[in-house]
C-alpha cells in the first residue's frame, strides 16, 4: 500500500535531518580544531613568556608555568564541553524534527528530552558514562602537559649543568647532552606539547572528536527512534549504512539481516542496534506497517542463518578474524555473535576443560 502524503513527508524530512546532522558533524569538528589551535597558541605564548630573554625555562619557574598551562587546559575543557552540549541538543532536535506533523509538538519535545537524558546516562560496555569519558580526556591532557614539560625542563637543566662541567674541564660536550639541552628550549617544549595534544598517536583532540561524534550521533538516533515510536502507524526503523562506510563490519550485518521478518535491516521499536559502535555516523529511517511485504515476513532469518549467506572474507569483517574462525568451526552460537572475542575464548576454554 502506498504511503500517505504526510508519511512521505516524514521520509523526506528524515533525509534532510540526516544531511543536517552531517553538516553539524563537520561544524563540530571544525570548531574543535579551531579551539585546540587557539589553546595551543596560548600555551605557546605562556611558555615563551616564562622563558624570557634568556630563552630558557628555569627550574624555579616550572611550578608557575605548569599552573598557567593548566589554566589554559581548563578553559579549553569548558569551551569543549559547550560544543559537546550544544551538539547533543542540536542533534536531538534534528532527530525528532521529521515527525512534528505526525505526532505533535509535545511528543517531539518528549523524544528530544529523552534522547538528551539517554546520552547523559548511557553506560558503554566498560561501564563508563559520558562524564567518565570526559574526565578521562581531561586526565590524559593533564598527564601529557605535566609529563612533557617537567621532563623536558629537568633534562635540559641537567644537561646544561653537565655541559658546563665539560666546558670547564676543556672536554668536548657529548652530542647527547647537546640534544637534551635543545629539547628543553622553549620553542621545542611548545612544539612537542602541541604535537602531543593535537597530532600524536591517541592525542586528546582525536579522542575528543571521537567522543563528540559518538554522542551527537547517539542523541540524533535516540530522538529519531523515540519520535518514530510515537507515530502509531510505524512498525520500526531501518538501519542505513553511512555513505562513507569504509569497510565491511558489524554494521553490514545490521543493515542486511532480516532478523524480525520486517525486511532487511528493519528492527521493531526498541530493538535497533544503532549506534553500532563508537565514532559512527550511521542513520535509520522509519518503516510504516504498510511497507512490510509478505516476502519480508517469509524471509525472516536468524543471525546464524544470515552469517551463513555471507562470504568468509566479509564475515571476517563482521565478526573479526578469531570469531569468524570459531563460527566456521561451529563454535560460535548466536548468543555470542556480538560478544567480544575475549568472552568467546573464555567459554571455549571452559568447554575444553570439561
Amino acid at each position: 500500500m502506498a504511503l500517505t502524503p504526510d508519511q512521505e513527508e516524514v521520509k523526506s524530512e528524515s533525509e534532510r535531518s540526516q544531511e543536517d546532522l552531517v553538516a553539524l558533524d563537520r561544524q563540530n569538528r571544525s570548531q574543535l580544531v579551531a579551539l585546540y589551535d587557539r589553546a595551543i597558541g596560548e600555551m605557546r605564548g605562556r611558555i615563551m613568556a616564562i622563558a624570557g630573554a634568556r630563552n630558557s625555562i628555569q627550574t624555579e619557574a616550572l611550578a608557575v608555568l605548569i599552573q598557567q598551562l593548566d589554566n589554559e587546559l581548563q578553559k579549553l575543557a569548558q569551551a569543549r564541553n559547550k560544543i559537546l552540549d550544544d551538539g547533543i541538543a542540536a542533534a536531538a532536535d534534528l532527530g525528532a524534527r521529521p515527525f512534528g506533523q505526525r505526532i505533535g509538538a509535545s511528543a517531539v519535545f518528549n523524544a528530544r528530552s529523552a534522547a538528551i537524558e539517554r546520552v547523559r546516562t548511557f553506560q558503554d560496555p566498560s561501564g563508563l558514562r559520558l562524564s567518565d569519558r570526559i574526565w578521562r580526556l581531561d586526565r590524559r591532557a593533564d598527564d601529557i602537559l605535566r609529563t612533557q614539560v617537567q621532563a623536558a625542563v629537568a633534562r635540559g637543566d641537567g644537561a646544561a649543568k653537565a655541559a658546563l662541567e665539560f666546558v670547564q674541564r676543556g672536554v668536548p660536550v657529548p652530542p647527547e647532552l647537546d640534544m637534551a639541552a635543545r629539547a628543553a628550549r622553549p620553542e621545542q617544549v611548545a612544539e612537542s606539547l602541541a604535537s602531543s595534544l593535537s597530532s600524536g598517536p591517541g592525542n586528546p583532540l582525536d579522542n575528543t572528536m571521537r567522543v563528540l561524534r559518538t554522542e551527537v550521533n547517539r542523541a540524533h538516533t535516540v530522538a529519531y527512534q523515540g519520535a518514530a515510536a510515537a507515530d502509531l502507524d510505524t512498525i520500526g526503523t531501518k538501519f542505513m549504512l553511512s555513505p562513507r562506510h569504509p569497510r565491511v563490519d558489524i554494521c553490514d550485518m545490521h543493515a542486511r539481516a532480516n532478523l524480525f521478518g520486517l525486511g532487511p535491516g528493519v528492527y521493531p521499536h526498541g530493538r535497533s542496534p544503532l549506534p553500532a559502535h563508537p565514532n559512527t555516523l550511521s542513520f535509520e529511517v522509519v518503516v510504516y506497517r504498510d511497507e512490510v511485504t509478505d516476502e519480508d515476513r517469509k524471509g525472516k532469518q536468524t543471525v546464524v542463518d544470515f552469517l551463513k549467506t555471507v562470504a568468509s572474507k566479509d564475515r571476517q569483517g563482521i565478526l573479526g578474524v578469531n570469531k569468524n574462525e570459531a563460527f566456521e568451526a561451529g563454535d560460535l552460537p548466536a548468543s555470542q555473535v556480538r560478544s567480544t572475542w575475549r568472552a568467546v575464548k573464555k567459554r571455549l576454554e571452559r568447554q575444553q576443560e570439561k
